[in-house]
């Protein structure tokens, strides 16, 4: 049995069926997973690192066509939000309102003792949500268990102003967090977790590619971008060129690049599973 290791150093076996349903998610066909799943198969030995099966499976997708690659590299570019974590939070909003919510972020709410700022506000059909949004740019670093004492903590000094709390998070959740949210309340969405309603299932069912997807811009001009509130994909894919020219201040040439690279990630949907 092939065993590989994981970012955190943990060691597990193997499971071919995630990189299937992760080529599949990212618009690949069936038999084109087959095919590149048959050529990692001769490339895996015992100890190997996720990200060396991640590099492999990468550019052996890029070799079909490069948009399913950028696809397949979801999770990373979420991690690429940065570290001021505005722009997760930004996201995490238009998630919620896909879901049927309206939202407000970066809300001041005055609480029992103090007043509190809280990341997203979303209310739907007499429900209203204080959601805490936690982004990490480093995929080991999970929310632990302090997490969501803390998030618990803020709901109970708000809770007149709220239905319920939720932590939203781009990487995993401990047990300990799990066990603790099932217990008090807590709304949970993250990376893997809980299934059905999982950060990454509810990008790929309403589409919500992010705009840290492109490949072919700089790292100032995609912090503007962040800057500019415009983190998705088919947002910035609906402006027009002169738009997104006095947005960024760049020249039309440079600014055309980017444009058609969006419009082409988000038409990826159209490619036949």
């Amino acid at each position: 049995m092939i065993h590989i290791r994981k970012l955190n150093g943990v060691i597990e076996p193997f499971d071919e069926s995630k990189i299937r349903r992760s080529l599949i998610n990212a618009g690949a066909s069936h038999d084109m997973a087959h095919e590149i799943l048959g050529k990692l198969r001769k490339s895996l030995y015992d100890g190997i690192s996720t990200k060396e099966v991640f590099r492999f499976v990468f550019q052996e997708l890029r070799r079909y066509t490069p948009t399913l690659a950028e696809r397949f590299d979801l999770k990373n570019a979420i991690l690429r939000m940065g570290p001021a974590g505005f722009a997760f939070e930004e996201y995490v909003a238009h998630i919620l309102q896909s879901k049927g919510y309206t939202t407000q972020t970066d809300q001041y709410i005055r609480g029992t003792y103090i007043t509190h700022e809280i990341d997203v506000v979303a209310e739907k059909s007499g429900e209203k949500i204080m959601v805490e949004c936690k982004h990490h740019i480093q995929p080991w670093n999970g929310c632990h268990i302090q997490t969501a004492l803390y998030v618990w903590a803020r709901f109970l000094e708000v809770k007149k102003n709220f239905t319920q709390p939720m932590l939203v998070t781009n990487t995993v959740f401990s047990e300990s967090i799990i066990r603790y949210a099932r217990g008090i309340g807590l709304r949970l969405m993250g990376w893997k977790y809980p299934k059905g309603d999982s950060l990454e299932e509810n990008i790929e069912r309403y589409k919500l590619y992010p705009v840290t997807l492109l490949r072919r811009i700089e790292p100032d001009t995609l912090a503007l971008l962040l800057e500019h509130k415009i983190v998705l994909l088919k947002t910035l894919a609906q402006l027009s060129q002169p738009e997104l020219a006095q947005i960024l201040q760049l020249p039309l040439s440079k600014v055309k690049v980017i444009s058609e690279e969006a419009q082409e990630l988000c038409g990826i949907n159209e490619i036949p599973i």
